[in-house]
């Protein structure tokens, strides 16, 4: 019985081998017979690889100069001094956000100056182009996209359009449970459908709040909605 195993064993190799020679030979004649198509097949990969790597080099050499431009901005928008962050100082020294949203909003630290720009813009109470770009945003950063959409709901609830400013509210509060403020956020939800007058998105957003944030600080401040009294 050895030897026939033994026999057996060898026979398995050999048809091993066998295969994989007849695979070898179909490969070399196939490569010999589309010899064009394979060598443009290789080329076009090679180019797409090229132009991914130059994209995204490109896009962090562009990060990193949006990311200084926007240092030189802070100053100015920490001290309230909005036109001077949006536009740029009289020096040169600082390009203002709008310069860095035109050259580098693509890169993150390019949507970071769109947010700015849009709370720059509604300080100065111009609510559509803060619209706008708070709209714009399209970067990483959870934070950034519950901002963005608490700034359209701001817009929303000046305007008076209590419906959407509540939606927009509570959807910035479920972008992501690592956002620290958003139980105020859906409080502003529930205040906003308490003034649009939707008892039953106002019921289920108020039981939401109480089973979500139960150790809120707002959660007292709840009552007032819940009663019926105005705001």
């Amino acid at each position: 019985m050895a030897k026939l195993g033994k026999s057996l064993s060898k026979a398995q190799k050999h048809s091993t081998e066998d295969k994989m020679l007849e695979y070898y030979y179909k490969g070399t004649q196939y490569f010999q017979e589309n010899k064009n198509r394979v060598y443009t097949v290789l080329t076009i990969l090679v180019v797409i690889i090229a132009v991914i790597f130059i994209y995204f080099r490109n896009q962090s050499q562009k990060n990193e100069t949006a990311s200084l431009e926007l240092s030189k901005v802070k100053q100015y928008y920490a001290m309230d001094m909005f036109p001077t962050a949006i536009n740029g100082d009289s020096l040169g020294i600082s390009k203002g956000l709008i310069y860095i949203v035109d050259n580098y909003g693509s890169t993150e630290s390019g949507q970071t100056a769109k947010i700015m720009l849009a709370n720059s813009y509604y300080n100065l109470r111009e609510f559509d182009k803060a619209d706008f770009y708070f709209r714009d945003y399209s970067g990483n950063n959870d934070l950034f996209k519950a901002a963005s959409l608490v700034g359209i709901a701001s817009v929303y609830e000046i305007k008076g359009d209590w419906s959407n400013a509540a939606k927009y509210y509570e959807n910035a509060s479920k972008v992501s449970k690592s956002v620290p403020v958003n139980d105020e956020y859906m409080y502003y939800a529930v205040r906003c459908y308490f003034n649009a007058k939707d008892v039953d998105n106002l019921n289920k957003s108020i039981k939401y709040f109480k089973t979500e944030y139960p150790k809120s600080k707002y959660l007292s401040m709840l009552a007032r909605y819940e009663s019926g009294e105005q705001s």
